[in-house]
């Protein structure tokens, strides 16, 4: 049952106000970093501008962060903050802005820092304090040790290291009521592929399998709502049921990490823009097959747990995975056949999936 998160989750309408007094334990200079509208549009930046302001606090906004951050971005965002004297750095959005202040909380506090010794694990300063805002139900990154970052080669490449933990989080499911539908449910997906994936690694315990499940019933109730009223608007209810879902997942793979969907999705995302989220769902039935085979056992009891059973768990999923329009060549599927070789994350799987495997699954996903 070892598990360690030393962050301070604060979540429920208007928490950034209510604990306004957070932010002033920090320093008395931040660095903000955002897209370039979500936070403003969905009233997050005002709410923490606000609370700034409210303990003297002065900041500068970097707007810079777009999906899949880039690694060049997290620079100039850390260049900005150590030209204004940043004490910490707060990220507002959903996984990209919160990765990239993340990850710019370690360049900030060691200019100059290249890529290889960001990635080295071993830096001379301990990052910034990092402050992160959840806009989005799905990444879970205000409750983990991991930034995923788009390195300039064009590849996602993730880091772990526990002193990138935020020191507080804030969720409010306010701030998810102006993504769009399609948004919402690809968010949804992802946090449901968190909790799907950690409960079967092989790094699983009884506490991240608690998590896992608790969000897998959320958002699997939280779907047949969707599919039974395809126009209908979610409730605040809702949405806070999904935030908090995303939180579980996060505290899941916070113990174990992702595996197979979520390596195999990463190569969608680069290559064909395809939303993070729905990118990892496409492969979630794959995953279930193997997992089937391999440790039967386990995967009966998922179901008990989740209270599903397997025909309607991959029927929502399908449902709720947009299409999109990828087509693969064989050279394709063989030119990301050096992805699969000794990933770390595909082999926390049960099992074995080899590289071999992998490009059978984008055979029969892709090649027409």
């Amino acid at each position: 049952m070892n598990v360690y998160m030393p962050t301070r989750l604060f979540t429920g309408r208007d928490c950034v106000k209510n604990h306004a007094d957070q932010f002033g334990k920090l320093g008395k200079k931040c660095l903000i970093m955002t897209g370039k509208n979500g936070a403003k549009a969905c009233g997050a930046l005002d709410d923490v501008t606000a609370a700034l302001d409210s303990q003297n606090i002065i900041w500068e906004q970097f707007d810079g962060i777009g999906q899949n951050p880039k690694l060049t971005d997290c620079m100039t965002a850390a260049e900005k903050a150590i030209a204004m004297g940043a004490e910490f750095i707060i990220g507002i959005g959903g996984g990209s802005p919160l990765d990239a202040a993340k990850c710019a909380s370690v360049l900030a506090a060691n200019e100059g820092m290249t890529q290889t010794e960001l990635y080295s694990l071993k830096w001379p300063q301990k990052p910034l304090p990092c402050v992160a805002i959840g806009t989005t139900a799905g990444t879970g990154s205000e409750v983990t040790k991991v930034s995923v970052i788009t390195i300039p080669e064009g590849l996602k490449k993730s880091f772990h290291h526990e002193d990138v933990f935020p020191v507080v989080s804030f969720g409010d499911p306010k701030y998810t009521q102006t993504l769009p539908d399609i948004f919402t449910r690809s968010t949804a997906i992802d946090a449901l592929a968190h909790c799907v994936e950690s409960y079967f690694t092989r790094q699983a315990n009884e506490i991240s399998q608690c998590y896992s499940i608790r969000g897998i019933r959320i958002i699997m109730e939280q779907f047949k709502k969707m599919l039974a009223d395809p126009e209908g608007e979610l409730s605040f209810e809702d949405r806070e049921a999904l935030y908090n879902a995303s939180i579980y997942g996060g505290l899941a793979i916070n113990v174990t990490g992702t595996c197979m969907p979520h390596a195999m999705g990463y190569m969608l995302s680069e290559r064909h823009g395809v939303p993070h989220g729905t990118a990892c769902a496409k492969y979630l039935p794959a995953f279930h097959e193997h997992n089937k085979r391999v440790v039967p056992e386990l995967t009966a009891r998922f179901f008990d747990e989740i209270g599903c059973d397997e025909e309607t768990y991959l029927r929502i999923i399908r449902a709720v995975t947009p299409d999109f329009p990828v087509e693969m060549t064989p050279q394709d599927v063989a030119d990301a056949h050096f992805r699969w070789i000794g990933n770390g994350s595909i082999a926390k799987s049960w099992g074995e999936i080899t590289p071999e495997m992998c490009d059978e699954i984008l055979t029969e996903l892709f090649v027409k």
